[in-house]
């Protein structure tokens, strides 16, 4: 009995449990479920649109919030008496009288939405004359706002529902909104009649434009031969333009770049590639094969490929293998970009780029550079306004130049053979699979319609008739027709008898200065007793020369033994052999000199065996007389001066260096320290008579430091 009794006291308790799990699942779901709406919204915010885009779009949406609620707050009828309404509107009820007019740019439309947003794109399209650019973001902004009020209620065409007797659709696709959008942009086309997108940057006007670059900037050859000398110039602009012809990126996407998207898979390759381009050397197939890869982690459309189910991994259109072009060298990303990074470690940083610096900096109205400010749109477009206005290219080219350049270049400009198909530019480009036939066109085909079409030249000679193939390759194909080579031999045949004029004219003048100089020389006697032994003294014959005088800036006479930097080398007349005297320090074949301490060797070298890499074939010491003296006497100096250092190694210390530069640690600091070295010690050994005239300077101090 007592187990009955524990049994049925124990009974009532089995539901208890179960009905406190079912209290709590109700409150614990539905406590859920608004986080995750919430999340659902915030996610939906942040990620449906870049964060840029959201900015203008709320810009816009606020600046028309803020116009509309101006025109009610009771000082809008002061302006009505300037602008008054017309006499249809006032005859009809006034539809701006509605109580919920004001609120017709709320986040849920109303049925006065379009009208108040027709009213806002005429104020600033037709009253403010804004461009296209504003009045489509006004568009593309309100659109965005209705779209997300009330999932699917306010998409679609504005219209109101009979049945359900409400308004429905985006007040944005309404009749009233396309016909003021319709009217802005023909207002717009009218009054600017030129084409507004901008013209293909070309492989021509790159190679112009670097050829500005070179002669703005004279010492920039220098430079690239040796990371060595501050320039006034940067290299920045040749590096942009370079790099978004050859990747055919947008502004945006190129100066959001930084240092941890560019992958350098073997640096060590690299650097050894970029220093033979700076040496000028030819490059080897290894060399060629040598990359480093660029991701465009901002490249547009990267969304829509996730949209489509790709992951991020995968999307492999925006990394970029970059490899040496040097037949492409004002484009040849490759060089430019490797030595724009460089340049920013060595000038500008003093320290190895960080993950986060930006690859193109903004600077400073001081000259800083902002490693981790990006460059902006405006300092891009000014670059490329002083490019091609300082290398005469005339036309309008926009940041986006450099996209519709590369890209028609390597789809219908590049040489025959290396001309990309279809499928390879629409993912060069970043373009999608299904991209509409309207966007390539416009990028590629465009501009071959008008070449093609372009009947110009239809009075030339020799007509290109580019619309019978592919820019017109077919006539540069076709065999020559008689008229034609009847044309060419004219035109050869006019050129060579202007060549015999002008030679005829060149043999008179050369004649005529062969006699002027042979009756400025007195000849010898042919022999005793002849008939003109007796009017003067026999003399001996002067050899016919021509005397240079020294530092000539472009020496009048040229001779194969004349290297091309006449600045450091002093032409004399002579032979025909040793006819200059090198300066020091020795300059280098890659534009640098010689150290001032190795200045003594050189001048023993050139004192004993000479040295035919600068001209100098004939040893010093083996000189002539008459190459230091008569119409040469102003070299006499600089031959002692070298002499003197050359003799006292030689002669005095016998050809030991360790006693000589003991004796004379001048020679440091340069020829010029140790020849003062030298003089002083002579005059104490007696070896050189004291002078009372005044002190000068040794011609060497003068002409070579």
């Amino acid at each position: 009995m007592g187990r009955a009794r524990g049994s049925v006291k124990k009974a009532p308790q089995l539901p208890q449990s179960p009905k406190k799990t079912h209290r709590k699942r109700p409150a614990s779901s539905s406590k859920s479920l608004k986080v995750i709406e919430h999340l659902k919204e915030a996610g939906k915010e942040a990620h449906l649109k870049a964060k840029n885009t959201r900015d203008c779009y709320k810009g816009h949406v606020r600046r028309g919030r803020e116009w509309l609620s101006g025109h009610f707050s009771g000082t809008d009828r002061d302006a009505d008496e300037e602008w008054p309404a017309p006499d249809q509107l006032a005859e009809e009820e006034d539809p701006y009288s509605d109580p919920i007019f004001p609120h017709a740019f709320d986040r849920i439309p109303n049925k006065c939405s379009d009208k108040a947003l027709a009213l806002f794109l005429t104020f600033k399209g037709f009253h403010q004359n804004l461009g296209k650019g504003t009045f489509e973001g006004i568009h593309a902004a309100f659109k965005n706002l209705w779209d997300k009020a009330d999932g699917d209620t306010y998409r679609g065409r504005w219209h109101f529902d009979q049945i359900k007797q409400r308004w429905e659709g985006n007040p944005v696709d309404s009749a009233e909104v396309d016909d003021i959008i319709s009217s802005l942009k023909h207002k717009a086309s009218s009054e600017d009649g030129n084409r507004k997108h901008s013209l293909p940057m070309s492989k021509d006007f790159m190679d112009r434009m670097l050829a500005w670059s070179l002669e703005a900037c004279p010492l920039l050859d220098k430079a690239l031969q040796a990371l060595k000398r501050v320039l006034a110039g940067e290299p920045a602009t040749i590096a942009f333009d370079a790099t978004a012809w050859t990747l055919w990126t947008r502004c945006f996407e190129l100066v959001k770049v930084k240092q941890c998207h560019v992958t350098i898979f073997d640096p060590v390759a690299v650097n050894h590639v970029l220093i033979k381009y700076l040496a000028g050397e030819t490059l080897v197939l290894s060399d060629l094969s040598t990359c480093f890869d660029i991701h465009l982690k901002n490249r547009k459309g990267w969304q829509k490929k996730v949209d489509k189910g790709q992951s991020e991994p995968d999307l492999r259109s925006n990394h970029y293998k970059v490899y040496p072009q040097p037949d492409l060298r004002g484009s040849d990303t490759f060089f430019w970009l490797l030595l724009w990074m460089k340049w920013l470690e060595v000038f500008h940083y003093m320290r190895a780029l960080e993950p986060g610096d930006c690859v193109f900096p903004a600077m400073g109205a001081n000259g800083v550079i902002q490693p981790r400010e990006q460059l902006s749109h405006d300092s891009v477009q000014k670059w490329i306004n002083e490019a091609t206005s300082g290398a005469g290219i005339p036309g309008s080219f926009s940041t986006h130049c450099f996209r519709r350049g590369g890209a028609q270049y390597r789809f219908m400009f590049a040489p025959v053979g290396q001309r990309w198909p279809l499928a390879k530019v629409r993912w060069w480009g970043g373009w999608a699979e299904q991209e509409h036939r309207d966007t390539l066109i416009r990028y590629l085909l465009d501009e071959l319609h008008t070449y093609e079409t372009d009947y110009s030249d239809a009075l030339a000679p020799v007509p290109r008739e580019a619309n019978g193939s592919l820019l017109g390759e077919a006539r540069l194909m076709e065999p020559m027709s008689t008229e034609e080579m009847r044309g060419v031999h004219t035109s050869i045949t006019t050129d060579v008898r202007g060549l015999r004029v002008d030679l005829d004219s060149v043999a008179g003048a050369i004649r005529e200065l062969t006699q002027a100089i042979l009756q400025s020389h007195e000849l010898p006697s042919a022999g005793p007793g002849s008939s003109g032994s007796t009017s003067k003294p026999e003399q001996p014959m002067v050899p016919l020369t021509i005397k240079i005088p020294p530092r000539l800036p472009a020496p009048s006479v040229t001779t194969a033994s004349l290297p091309s930097p006449s600045s450091d080398l002093t032409p004399i007349s002579g032979t025909g052999a040793g006819v200059i005297i090198p300066d020091v320090p020795v300059r280098c074949s890659d534009g640098t000199r010689r150290p001032k301490k190795e200045s003594w060797r050189d001048i023993v070298k050139h004192w004993l065996t000479g040295d035919p890499e600068l001209g100098l074939d004939v040893p010093l010491k083996d000189w002539p007389h008459e190459w230091t003296h008569g119409d040469n006497r102003l070299f006499a100096v600089k031959y002692h001066e070298r002499s003197v250092i050359a003799l006292e190694f030689l002669n005095t210390y016998k050809s030991d260096e360790e006693r000589f530069l003991a004796a004379y640690p001048q020679a440091e600091r340069g020829h010029t320290a140790l020849l003062h070295a030298i003089n002083s010690a002579r005059r104490e050994r007696g070896d050189r008579p004291s002078r009372l005239r005044r002190n000068r300077k040794p011609a060497s101090e003068q002409a070579d430091e």
